[in-house]
């Protein structure tokens, strides 16, 4: 019997596979060109042997097959082995009924949601333009609301400049009261009456410079930068303060080494500490200290900084201390507000506006500013001034 050797396999020029049959007598008998081939597809049955040296497989299904084959002579002698092979066929997509129906499938949905989104499309222009038209009218409707805010904050901020301009000349009028009680009370004492009378003066040069901040709408030009001994203004600061001071309440001033002279707006420093002063006075129950503290910054900034000074390579320290109830957490977050007092339901009723100004001068001029406060232990107000012009 002749023996069945492994087939030759191609692809097809159409869907399908070309298997080239072979094959080989051992006693050279029959010519390989002269044998007979069977084969079975797949599970099929098996064909009839025939002379065929090529087999055109067409029409078989896309994927893997299976192809078993055998051999025999011209005079009936069988291989009694078969040869088993395989092929794989690829058929074009536009034939394979499957990717034609799920093609179809997805051009039904892409013009489904075409049309949806055409839909979509259009509904979105007809509410952009119902959109724009009430945009327009809302625009129309905040104009005129932000011109009448705008007008109420005009209002508003004059009020309280008004306000700030009179809380500062109240305080001044006080010193000039007391000093004038004090000097027709003492007419005889040339020495008493002269001090009182400096005190005059200094407090309405101070207004002078108020009228002159004022007149200036707040620049800096309008007060002058001097070189300036800290610790001297302290001092006097705190005789100016003396016919407000209550006489239960000691007023000292410390300092903690040597300090350099710095240059400030002198007129403006005093301000900002009288208004730190009388907001200590209130603060105590009636009896205690307030220390006026003055030394170089050795660790910048503190952690409880509200406001950050100009740069500089130095900055003086001012605390004022006092020994008062203190302060919560919530109530030092809004302590510089423009009218913001605790005093509104007790008998000293505040106007709200020492400590606004403070933070709003010590802005102006480039002072740094700090707060520590707590319940039962008092309050320290900080000013940092930078000493990078120190005389």
């Amino acid at each position: 019997a002749p023996r069945t050797l492994d087939p030759v396999t191609q692809p097809s020029a159409v869907a399908g596979a070309v298997v080239r049959f072979r094959g080989v007598d051992k006693w050279d008998q029959s010519q390989p060109e002269r044998l007979l081939y069977a084969y079975k597809l797949d599970e099929g049955q098996w064909t009839a042997f025939g002379s065929m040296a090529d087999k055109v497989f067409r029409d078989v299904g896309a994927g893997r097959h299976s192809l078993e084959i055998r051999s025999m002579d011209r005079v009936g002698n069988r291989d009694p082995a078969t040869v088993l092979a395989g092929f794989v066929v690829v058929v074009p997509w536009f034939k394979d009924p499957r990717l034609v129906a799920v093609s179809v499938l997805g051009i039904v949905i892409i013009l489904f949601l075409a049309g949806l989104a055409v839909n979509r499309h259009l509904r979105l222009l007809r509410s952009h333009a119902e959109v724009e038209q009430i945009v327009a009218q809302r625009t129309l409707e905040l104009e005129k609301a932000n011109q009448e805010i705008l007008h109420s904050q005009k209002m508003k901020a004059l009020g309280t400049l008004a306000s700030g301009v009179a809380h500062d000349f109240n305080n001044i009028l006080s010193i000039i009261r007391g000093s004038a009680q004090i000097i027709s009370s003492n007419m005889d004492d040339r020495e008493k009456v002269k001090t009182r009378v400096d005190r005059i003066l200094k407090v309405v040069d101070q207004g002078a410079g108020i009228v002159r901040s004022m007149l200036g709408l707040g620049r800096n030009e309008g007060q002058a930068s001097v070189v300036c001994d800290v610790a001297e203004l302290l001092q006097d600061t705190v005789r100016l303060m003396a016919d407000r001071v209550p006489k239960e309440i000691e007023c000292k001033v410390l300092a903690l080494g040597a300090v350099p002279k710095v240059q400030c707006a002198r007129e403006v420093l005093q301000q900002i500490l009288i208004n730190l002063m009388l907001n200590a006075i209130d603060a105590l129950p009636g009896r205690g200290s307030i220390t006026l503290e003055l030394s170089l910054a050795h660790e910048f900034p503190p952690r409880n900084l509200v406001l950050s000074p100009s740069p500089a390579s130095a900055y003086l320290q001012i605390s004022v201390r006092d020994q008062g109830a203190g302060m919560p957490s919530d109530i030092v977050a809004r302590i510089f507000e423009p009218f913001f007092t605790t005093k509104s339901l007790s008998a000293r009723r505040g106007t709200g506006l020492g400590l606004s100004m403070v933070y709003e001068l010590a802005k102006e001029f480039g002072y740094g500013l700090s707060v520590e406060s707590k319940q039962g232990e008092g309050s320290v107000f900080s000013l940092y001034i930078g000493v990078k012009n120190a005389a």
